[in-house]
């Protein structure tokens, strides 16, 4: 199995290590990694990225996008005030923008050598994180991810590893073995699999309030998936325990966002919101060697949220010493 550690190409990120792929590349050796998982932003140069280091890429994430790609005009008004903005966020204004995007994005993981690239497999409107009431089932986001994939995807090409990863929201979240059996065989690129991102996996059990209830759960939920285990080649390991804070009064947070109009101070609330759920904190308790295994993946990822290079290294460090 192969470590590695999360970082992307957004400048917040590189700043870390002033942008100096040298240092990047001494930093994986130092802190006895075997390379990085990279978040590679679409207008980022890939030439001067060293590929030795790169085992995987993670490709782009539009939370709420199905509307868009159904072409939804009366549910794409309640989204966005103009339609300039709409295109902004999709970067295009129909449907094969998506396809395109994931086209060159296909393209750069090849470029780089990567062995990897990850995929989300959700749809989430801002207000549904808040009520986790949402306009989708899990079977609607996957048809619509099936015919994303399957049009920018080469059905012939035996590229990098296409790995689909879970999220707590409609789309892929392992709950049904059933779907998740169903879903990986409609999938016409013929390199691919599962990555099992077990912050997220937790986020499926708003009654989790310690490791031990979080590794049981995982347990459960990785042996009712039977033979389709297989398909999971990967692991995100970070660690979140959700109880304390969905007990909390989720209403009045809904409403504050409701009331406010400056659509920055939306976007901070909600990122809040997000992080407190999901903080990408290190799963420094030693249960975490017992999860990793029971996934047995190729890959483990430490995919946490440092704020400086010395805390992404004490986060490695953490999670190592659990790993042992």
């Amino acid at each position: 199995m192969k470590k590695l550690f999360h970082l992307s190409t957004t400048p917040k990120q590189l700043r870390m290590f002033e942008g100096d792929w040298e240092e990047i590349k001494q930093f994986v050796g130092k802190n006895q990694m075997d390379g990085i998982e990279l978040g590679l932003t679409l207008d980022y140069d890939i030439e001067q990225i060293p590929k030795e280091i790169i085992e995987g890429v993670h490709l782009s994430f539009y939370p709420m996008w199905v509307d868009f790609w159904r072409q939804d005009e009366e549910k794409l008004s309640q989204l966005f005030a103009t339609k300039e903005e709409r295109n902004a966020y999709y970067q295009g204004d129909s449907p094969e923008c998506l396809v395109t995007s994931y086209r060159k994005q296909y393209e750069r993981a090849k470029a780089l050598g990567a062995k990897y690239m990850v995929f989300h497999v959700s749809h989430v409107l801002p207000e549904d994180s808040f009520t986790w009431e949402f306009t989708y089932s899990d079977k609607e986001v996957m048809i619509a991810t099936l015919e994303l994939i399957n049009s920018a995807f080469p059905k012939e090409e035996n590229g990098p590893l296409l790995l689909f990863e879970n999220l707590w929201w409609p789309g892929l979240n392992y709950k049904d073995s059933e779907l998740t059996k169903w879903f990986i065989e409609q999938v016409e690129y013929p390199n691919k699999g599962y990555l099992v991102d077990i912050s997220h996996l937790i986020l499926n059990n708003k009654e989790i309030g310690t490791e031990q209830e979080a590794y049981f759960y995982i347990k459960q939920i990785i042996k009712s998936l039977g033979e389709t285990k297989q398909w999971i080649k990967a692991v995100h390991l970070n660690k979140t325990l959700p109880k304390r804070y969905m007990q909390r009064d989720h209403g009045y947070l809904l409403k504050k966002y409701r009331e406010i109009k400056d659509s920055k101070q939306k976007l901070t609330l909600l990122k809040k919101h997000i992080q407190a759920l999901d903080g990408h904190i290190p799963f420094d308790h030693p249960i975490a060697k017992k999860i990793v295994a029971l996934i047995n993946p190729e890959y483990c990822v430490y995919e946490t949220a440092p704020k400086s290079r010395y805390e992404l290294a004490y986060f490695i460090k953490k999670q190592n010493e659990a790993m042992k």
